[in-house]
């Protein structure tokens, strides 16, 4: 299952003002910012649990959405932006799972009460409490009096470096009226990148599949609570963008994390009681150990112990039987369709684009890195000369060609920010640029090429590649195997390799290269970087 992630990061923020993705992220990240922020006085008092609990569930989704807007802001606003998220984030949580387990023991006090009054057998009167609860309750109250002087620091830092009035700032902008370029935009910058966004999540959460059947692997299982976590929150930020707004798959995956959620607390419970009680045995005891549990409370304890494996055993079964459902009812696959079919006709290009104004919008694009435009145009003159060369054996179109003449121009725009992952910077840019006018598979084709031509990169390694069509799927791997050959031919960016003449054999390609001087280090470049070439067409290739 693909997993690797392209970071969207390609584009400055200069374009804010144009850009159809920010005008949309930030319409997104204002309500999330303001959930948050309107709870801050409710958890300062702490005379109710809920509000740490909204605050945390308003810090989790501000903490996933933010990252999905990243390249609209100044790298150093968001930078601070993140930490200060990240800290806040950190101290709800311990307070909010401490205020968990103590609604639960109280719950599960009053449960111990009732079933007590229900027996006909027992003396009349209040039932004895627990002592396991009266034991736990007595520890977690102190703590949670702990965190919440953590909760107020983080609050007074984040307060201090006024994030919170700064994002408000920079998500209030005023913003221009949708229409013209704007307009068009939304159909072509937006989609992609959240299908991009949305399959990532998807094949995060998806990798964990093999553990489902498995109801030891307590560390994969909360891993898959945290991926569905991720997954829910980022299609509830895309959802404006298809129809129905995504609420079927919102609703299941919800259903995947709650189910999960339950059954981390009792993993919980079940490590910090068998640890205590492991501590127990190991530990000899003193007259004066009034904090240590009794013989009776021991008991208790042990009691307690095996209900919550008793309830963990149940919901896992629940859980099998949930995902099994899932699975049935394909809606991974259903979700994975509406990425392209679903969306709104707001979101959707309207008519196909000639190829003219493409190649235009390709050479601006092109034109952002200038001191890699000799480079890209000789390896787009090789990757076509390969591409004609191959033709009776790939029986790949015109438009096909086109898609490889774009790639090579586009594949090493990456590099205006640094050699190091430029292949990731130029998947990032082709997949966000808006003034691009090509829709999700051709977008895809060129993206997914660009970042795998270079090193060990294969497009398979990537999520959008399990959005392409079988047709596209072919398409791209084939454009990338002719696109590294071709860069490998000009190794060096000095221009040397002139033609390639290829002669296809039964067994094997041969391709004949005319050069001004002497090209050694290309040839074996080249040989290096054949593997997805020769994957793809199933011939060995010979570089003659």
């Amino acid at each position: 299952m693909a997993s690797s992630k392209i970071p969207l990061t390609g584009i400055e923020g200069e374009r804010d003002s144009i850009r159809a993705s920010c005008f949309f992220g930030k319409q997104r990240l204002l309500p999330l910012l303001e959930a948050f922020a309107k709870e801050v006085d409710g958890v300062k008092a702490a005379e109710d649990i809920e509000y740490i609990h909204r605050m945390r569930v308003a810090s989790r989704r501000l903490r996933a959405a933010l990252p999905l807007f990243e390249s609209c802001f100044p790298p150093k606003n968001y930078a601070r932006w993140s930490e200060e998220l990240k800290e806040i984030t950190r101290a709800l949580g311990a307070a909010r799972d401490t205020d968990v387990q103590i609604a639960y023991l109280t719950k599960y006090q009053k449960r111990a009460e009732k079933a007590w009054k229900s027996k006909k057998t027992q003396p009349p009167g209040e039932s004895p409490p627990s002592p396991a609860v009266l034991f736990l309750l007595q520890d977690l109250r102190k703590q949670r009096d702990r965190l919440q002087k953590d909760v107020l620091s983080a609050l007074e830092s984040l307060e201090k470096s006024h994030a919170v009035d700064s994002m408000r700032e920079a998500f209030s902008k005023p913003l221009p009226p949708v229409r013209g370029i704007l307009k068009r935009s939304f159909a072509y910058g937006i989609s992609p990148v959240s299908a991009l966004r949305i399959e990532e999540r998807l094949c995060s959460l998806l990798a964990f599949e093999p553990w489902v059947s498995h109801p030891e692997a307590v560390a994969e299982h909360h891993a898959t609570r945290i991926a569905a976590k991720k997954l829910r929150y980022t299609l509830e930020v895309y959802a404006p963008v298809y129809r129905l707004s995504l609420k079927k798959p919102i609703a299941r995956v919800k259903a995947v994390q709650e189910i999960l959620g339950d059954l981390h607390d009792c993993d919980v419970w079940i490590d910090s009681v068998t640890r205590l009680l492991l501590h127990e045995r190991s530990v000899l005891r003193s007259d004066n150990e009034e904090k240590r549990p009794d013989t009776f409370t021991l008991s208790s304890l042990k009691f307690f112990l095996a209900e919550r494996e008793k309830e963990r055993r149940q919901l896992y079964r629940h859980f099998v039987r949930y995902w099994a459902s899932l699975q049935r009812t394909r809606l991974w696959d259903e979700l994975r369709t509406t990425l392209d079919s679903g969306r709104k006709i707001r979101f959707r290009p309207l008519a196909p684009v000639p190829e003219e104004e493409i190649r235009s919008a390709v050479g601006v694009l092109a034109g952002e890195f200038p001191g890699g435009q000799k480079h890209s145009l000789h390896v787009t003159k090789l990757s076509l000369m390969l591409f004609d060369s191959l033709q009776p054996f790939h029986k790949m179109s015109e438009r096909d060609r086109f898609l490889l003449e774009c790639a090579g121009m586009l594949h090493d725009i990456g590099r205006k920010g640094g050699r190091k992952d430029h292949n990731r910077r130029s998947a990032a840019m082709i997949f966000e640029d808006e003034r691009l006018p090509l829709d999700l598979e051709e977008r895809g084709t060129i993206a997914l090429a660009a970042f795998a031509h270079r090193g060990s990169a294969s497009p398979e390694s990537q999520a959008f590649f399990s959005l392409l069509s079988p047709e596209y799927r072919g398409k791209t791997l084939r454009l990338t195997g002719i696109l590294r050959i071709a860069d490998a031919l000009d190794y060096l960016h000095l221009g040397t390799v002139q033609e390639v003449h290829c002669v296809i054999g039964e067994n094997e390609i041969a391709c004949d290269v005319i050069a001004v001087s002497d090209i050694s280090a290309e040839k074996e470049r080249a040989r290096t970087k054949s593997d997805q070439f020769i994957r793809t067409f199933g011939r060995n290739l010979v570089i003659r």
